[in-house]
Parts: structure tokens; sequence; C-alpha cells
């Protein structure tokens, strides 16, 4: 289940995808993504919850369901 901050995450990053392309779901574009969301670090990880690893699980995730089959 994500927290709210981590659902606006989502919702931003499928904004900027509908925006520029599949191009905004590469995992190097994360880093780019956080600091366009967040002011340092320590906020990205204080709102979204746990840590570096658990925050790209969460962008992984999502594009999984994002591809996903119906």
């Amino acid at each position: 289940m994500m927290n709210e901050k981590q659902k606006e995450f989502i919702e931003f990053v499928l904004s900027k995808y509908i925006e520029t392309g599949i191009g905004e779901l590469d995992q190097n574009k994360l880093p780019v993504l956080l600091s366009s969301m967040f002011q340092s670090q320590q906020d990205r990880i204080a709102e979204l919850g746990g840590d570096v690893i658990e925050i790209k699980n969460l962008f992984v995730e999502f594009q999984q369901y994002l591809y996903k089959s119906a």
C-alpha cells in the first residue's frame, strides 16, 4: 500500500511520461525526477518512506503495472 506522497510521486512520474515519453521511465532519470519533486535527498526519503532502494523499487514496480497486460 502506498502512502500519499508515494502516490503523488507516481502521478508526477506518470505526468512526465505522458509529457515527454518513455525515456522518463529510464532508471537513470530517477534522480532527476526526485530532484524535481523534492528539495533534498532527506526530504525524499522522509516523504516517500524507506530508503533509496525502496524508492527505486517503487519506481520499477509502478512500471510493471503500467505495462501489465489487461
